[in-house]
């Protein structure tokens, strides 16, 4: 996987309230952001096979990897 320096931005996703406590992967170098993909990653899956979670949060997940991948990650 081949990250690039495009844009992301946490509010288009979640508001400005609760971006502001999140990591910036603008700021992070390749190897990083690829860490940050993977584990949300294993997180998404984990939920996914939880009865619990509620299928928003799911959603969420789904939305946000795709888009790290979309602008980071060719």
């Amino acid at each position: 996987m081949i990250m690039t320096d495009d844009q992301f931005d946490w509010q288009d996703f979640l508001g400005s309230e609760d971006s502001e406590l999140l990591v910036d992967p603008n700021k992070m170098n390749g190897y990083e952001r690829t860490e940050l993909i993977e584990r949300l990653y294993v997180d998404y899956i984990i939920l996914k096979q939880e009865k619990t979670t509620k299928p928003k949060i799911i959603k969420n997940y789904k939305i946000i990897i795709d888009e790290l991948i979309k602008n980071f990650a060719h």
